[in-house]
């Protein structure tokens, strides 16, 4: 058993791809809140007691199942698995195979049982934006928080001589961050003539400038995206200052006297929705300016794709379309029923196509996005899946 709490890679997807007869596929919203480990436990043990319960009414011989519980077994009873939880664990067991996966991102409960696993979901961690800073600012303090894609939210040091609040910015000379004024009773606090409109705009964007400082160093390509949590006047004020190439989003609300755990959770919330966002404006450009490069039919996708002609696709990663897909010519065989049946037509096992679809596009250079039908529009999307072209087709 090989537990992993860092992304999967192309080489762990490699791994779980193929046959694995009979594979077990099990997904498990969690907590790294100790209280909840319990919960996270019995939805793990009773997903496998489920699957055992469907190998066994489809005749699976009791060597298999015994196997299974074996596996099944090692899980449960490795400590180091429930005493680091984040927010979702992926379970692929087999006779003799065992892998588990501890991941940031929340992905939906769900048990699969076939001859191959189910990797849409696993594929969602590695395909959008896991990682994000953050800022809290209010006129009591503001903090520099960054999130990683396997760890949570921390609060990130800052040079002592920035500003701290809206009284320290007030009692320091314009100018010079690294000024205190001396004398007068401006030491002693913040007088009426210091809450100005101008000394709050002053205070934002000196925070403003110190973030671009502090996450230049961490991130120079302006990848990761930015929120900023701050009330009125403030978050407009630091919002004027912040315009450059990083996505900066703006999050209404006081900012005070938020934990990590809470704003870790309220990131991941966050990123959730960027990521939804972001995949809807994408397909509306597709639909709006690419005629041409634009393929839905799934066989059409595979022989593309084997020739690196994929640029990026989007699957839903909630729906299934069974066959095979050949790694050398990628033609791609359907299962019975459309793509619904579990074998193809001369009886041999079948796994779902677009995960393998994913890994293929992966595997050449392109981008792959996981999306939920339902959050998209009828008018951008009619998938399961879309692949943009790198050129358009003749």
């Amino acid at each position: 058993m090989t537990t992993h709490y860092e992304l999967p890679t192309t080489t762990d997807f490699a791994a779980l791809a193929g046959e694995h007869h009979p594979a077990v596929t099990i997904y498990v919203s969690t907590s790294p809140v100790v209280s909840e480990r319990e919960r996270a436990e019995i939805a793990v043990k009773s997903a496998f007691d489920e699957a055992l319960d469907r190998l066994r009414a489809d005749g699976a011989d009791g060597a298999e199942l015994d196997a299974l519980k074996a596996e099944r077994d090692r899980v449960l009873a490795d400590k180091a698995v429930w005493s680091s939880l984040s927010r979702s664990l992926a379970v692929f067991a087999a006779p003799g195979f065992n892998e588990v996966y501890v991941l940031p991102n929340r992905l939906d409960d769900a048990l699969h049982v076939g001859s191959h696993f189910t990797l849409g979901q696993l594929l969602r961690a590695p395909s959008q934006d896991q990682e994000a800073f953050a800022v809290c600012l209010s006129s009591n303090e503001w903090t520099l928080w960054h999130a990683q894609p396997t760890a949570r939210a921390e609060e990130m040091p800052l040079d002592p001589d920035l500003p701290r609040n809206l009284e320290d910015a007030a009692n320091r000379e314009r100018g010079d961050a690294g000024q205190r004024r001396t004398g007068g009773h401006g030491d002693r606090g913040t007088h009426e003539g210091d809450r100005r409109p101008e000394i709050h705009d002053i205070y934002a964007k000196r925070v403003a400038d110190a973030v671009r400082g502090v996450l230049q160093s961490h991130d120079p390509d302006e990848r990761v995206p930015l929120f900023v949590f701050a009330a009125e006047p403030l978050l407009s004020s630091f919002l004027e200052r912040a315009k450059n190439g990083r996505r900066v989003i703006a999050v209404q609300g006081g900012a005070d006297r938020r934990g990590a755990a809470e704003i870790d959770e309220e990131l991941r919330r966050r990123l959730a929705q960027l990521n939804v966002d972001e995949a809807r404006t994408a397909l509306h450009q597709l639909a709006d300016g690419s005629k041409g490069r634009v393929e839905r039919d799934i066989a059409a996708i595979g022989r593309l794709a084997i020739d690196g002609a994929v640029e990026t696709l989007w699957f839903d990663f909630t729906t299934s379309v069974n066959g095979t897909l050949d790694a050398e010519s990628g033609a791609v065989e359907f299962a019975t029923g459309n793509g619904e049946g579990d074998s193809l037509s001369d009886g041999r096992h079948a796994g779902d196509l677009l995960p393998q679809l994913a890994m293929l596009v992966l595997s050449k250079g392109g981008k792959v996005v996981t999306v939920r039908s339902e959050d998209l529009a009828d008018d951008v999307w009619d998938g399961p899946a879309i692949a943009e072209l790198r050129f358009a087709l003749t």
